[in-house]
């Protein structure tokens, strides 16, 4: 589960600065066809090791794993297990591609990433590396704050098994299972691990029963040609908290308090609760020739599960508004007697199902034309089809719902099915040059997005709705001496947007005047390197035009809410970043980071409001953003880390992290009052000291690694996110407190 000792913050991914150097391994052979080459790559990146996951492996979330890298925001978004919010550079997930070995994975309705359906991927991942910027995937059209890429574990040449057993002090437990073949007769490889995560979380009510796995099995054609079959997926089910707390509610219930649950029955129950299960597939051809190199892949999942939710009827009181007399807990009592009383209920709970089919395939090709160039291509398409209903779960005591003249019955659906399918090709070419000074890259991609909309009740289709968008990228990176080097790059993004935007009505209309969001970016960049360590500076900016923005307002006549669109509203985001690392002796190592950023809106945006039935144009107002801080993430980040290696296999790790002036999220569409220039609510800095101790040493043919890490361990009492209110301050502020010291505690035996 961990490996305590000297920190390696990056792999080194050859020893020769050749980026088409012979590789050893199949591990090997993945991480350079995925990860771009620290050592010649004209970005920002930072590539971590076995090591740095590790550390983490009794995190709530997989994204804890990235914290850690300045201008990287990677948190629990609510402190629901499994739930996590990543910001980079100011920019939310929406602008941040993820891929899985080199495979876009978020989805294309909304460019969300839904961390709770990936938990096998904490124990089954090799390396990470994260990619500021545009990063170097031609394929990834929606980064624009950056782009992580996880490359999962591969089987060794050598067979193994290992087991790991872990528990938190508020008793999460996790067991995993880890059994590789090791290289078997005619260049057959398997690697397969289970992980189980059972108990509760910090967060009241907060429950979680996941089952998650990955597996792999790889043959090798010859001396240039390689399959690899992937499958990983995680069936879960976890208590949600999604309502955000006052500060007033904390200073009552505590941090950890959710106002999501109350008891039902005599037993604990929460009006959130999330089940799900993405099966996901990948078969990938790498081919390695002397000139030739080739990465082909096709992909597939299968999303099906849902979420406990609560449905009233008109002008009927919402039940996490029934509260019990001390006004922790949702009072289901009063609840189940209101809707008694005449046997139609008032408050209902529901089944919100939703799923989806996401399909693809990529083909890419490099050709080294000369010593120096290479010539690469590469096309990506990708299907994406999703639905979702609702089921009527539990009457609370009722015999039946009302809703809109119809009355419905446990197990019934209720309301509108519907789901979006989206075909979205792309396209690119790149030229690469490199010697011994100089790296230089230029590549351009076309995107092409077809959108419809289904109603699964009637069958009926929307009208396709069509899209096409072009980035640029380019960079070079000069070595200016042994030591040293220099690099700088830029792009330029005309960016689709999502599916939900082309189809944001409730019926089937497609959304007026769609226009394509315009990303400018451009960056430069010092790194110096010397025997026992290495340091890099860069600074950025980031032009970000006609943010679109698709939200819902009610219509002052009946009160059904109507869709319209903000266009015109732009960012601008500026930074610097400094990361340095040293290994002092064989026995002591350091780094530490740093960040300063200013992230603005710019201008005023325009919102046209449409009519959801007829489609016609109500008019229109000015949202008032100019000059106001983008929130969500902390503009200025401070941090370091201490490892040591002591004896006796002992080893210890200590990490220390500030994160400060940070706004508070918000809304644009709600700023409509042009005197109203405050910034949301500036929330106050904080630090966080996290460590680990762990021992590994032999018994007979067996390795032992024990571990304690403790997260928080001065127990600050912090706001980690939040939205911001209509007086900017901490009274209308609601949101999420960090949780409070943790500890946990387990051990890994490998044979």
């Amino acid at each position: 589960m961990i490996l305590l000792g000297i920190a390696i913050p990056s792999i080194m991914l050859a020893e020769s600065d050749d980026p088409v150097a012979d590789t050893i391994s199949l591990q090997e052979i993945m991480v350079r066809t995925t990860f771009a080459n620290e050592k010649v790559a004209p970005l920002n990146l930072s590539t971590l090791s076995l090591y740095d996951i590790g550390r983490h492996t009794t995190a709530p979330h997989f994204v804890k794993v990235i914290q850690g890298t300045p201008g990287v925001f990677a948190t629990s978004s609510t402190g629901s297990y499994g739930d996590a919010a990543l910001n980079i550079r100011g920019f939310k997930q929406d602008n941040i591609a993820i891929l899985l070995n080199g495979i876009p994975i978020q989805g294309l309705t909304s460019g969300s990433m839904y961390w709770s359906n990936w938990m096998a991927l904490a124990d089954a991942t090799y390396s990470i590396q994260i990619q500021k910027g545009m990063g170097g995937s031609m394929l990834a059209d929606c980064a624009m704050g950056g782009l992580v890429n996880i490359v999962t574990r591969r089987g060794d040449d050598e067979p193994s098994a290992s087991v790991g057993l872990s528990t938190t002090q508020w008793g999460t437990h996790k067991a995993t299972v880890n059994v590789a073949t090791g290289a078997l007769p005619h260049g057959w490889n398997a690697n397969a691990s289970i992980t189980c995560v059972r108990g509760k979380g910090y967060v009241d009510c907060s429950q979680v029963a996941s089952l998650a796995y990955m597996m792999n099995v790889s043959k090798t054609l010859g001396e240039a040609h390689t399959l690899l079959l992937t499958a990983i997926g995680s069936p879960e089910e976890h208590d949600q908290r999604n309502i955000e707390l006052s500060a007033d509610e904390v200073k009552s219930y505590g941090r950890q308090h959710s106002r999501n649950w109350g008891r039902l029955r005599g037993e604990h129950y929460s009006i959130a609760r999330n089940h799900y299960f993405k099966p996901y597939f990948t078969l990938q051809h790498l081919m390695q020739g002397a000139r030739l190199s080739m990465k082909n892949s096709i992909y597939l999942a299968l999303a099906d599960g849902g979420g406990r939710s609560t449905l009233a009827a008109p002008s009927a009181k919402s039940i996490a508004k029934h509260r019990t007399a001390t006004g922790d807990l949702i009072d289901f009592d009063a609840i189940v007697a209101e809707n008694r009383k005449d046997g139609v209920a008032r408050n209902v709970m529901i089944d919100y199902l939703s799923g989806h089919t996401q399909a693809g395939a990529i083909v890419s090709a490099e050709l080294a034309a000369s010593e120096a160039w290479q010539l690469g291509a590469g096309a990506q398409y990708q299907y994406y089809d999703t639905w979702a209903k609702m089921k009527v779960l539990d009457l609370l005591g009722g015999n039946s719902f009302a809703l809109y003249g119809h009355n419905y019955v446990v197990g019934d659906l209720v309301g509108s099915a519907y789901g979006r399918t989206t075909h979205h090709l792309s396209g690119y070419v790149e030229s690469k040059y490199h010697s011994p000074r100089l790296t230089a890259h230029i590549g351009a991609t076309i995107f092409n997005g077809n959108y419809q909309r289904h109603d699964d009740l009637s069958g009926q289709k929307s009208a396709w709705a069509h899209g096409w968008g072009a980035s640029i990228k380019t960079g070079v990176l000069l070595k200016v001496s042994a030591t040293q080097s220099i690099y700088a790059n830029a792009g330029w993004n005309s960016r689709l947007p999502y599916a939900n935007t082309y189809l944001a009505s409730s019926d089937l209309k497609i959304t007026h005047n769609i226009v394509n969001e315009k990303n400018l970016l451009a960056e430069m960049g010092w790194r110096c390197a010397w025997g026992n360590g290495q340091m890099e500076v860069s600074g950025y900016v980031a032009q970000w035009l006609d943010k679109t923005l698709r939200v819902s307002i009610a219509n002052q006549t009946n009160e059904a809410k109507e869709n319209y669109l903000v266009s015109g509203l732009d960012a601008l985001h500026l930074g610097l970043e400094m990361a340095v690392r040293h290994s002092f002796n064989p026995w002591l190592g350091a780094k530490a980071y740093a960040m300063i950023a200013s992230w603005k809106w710019q201008g005023n945006g325009n919102a046209h409001i449409y009519d959801k039935y007829s489609g016609k144009d109500l008019g229109g107002y000015t949202i008032y953003c100019n000059g106001l801080h983008v929130g969500d993430a902390p503009q200025t980040q401070l941090g370091a880390q201490l490892d040591m290696k002591l004896p006796h296999g002992f080893g210890f790790c200590i990490d220390w992290q500030c994160n400060g002036r940070m706004y508070a999220d918000f809304e644009p569409r709600n700023r409509t009052d042009a005197h109203d220039t405050r910034d949301a609510y500036r929330i106050p800095s904080y630090y966080l000291i996290d460590a680990s101790l762990g021992w590994h040493g032999s018994l007979g043919k067996a390795r032992v690694n024990i571990f304690v890490n403790g997260t928080n361990l001065t127990d600050s009492f912090y706001i980690e996110r939040g939205t911001d209110g209509k007086t900017h301050d901490l009274s209308s502020f609601r949101g999420y407190w960090g949780a409070a010291r943790t500890i946990a505690a387990g051990m890994k035996v490998t044979l």
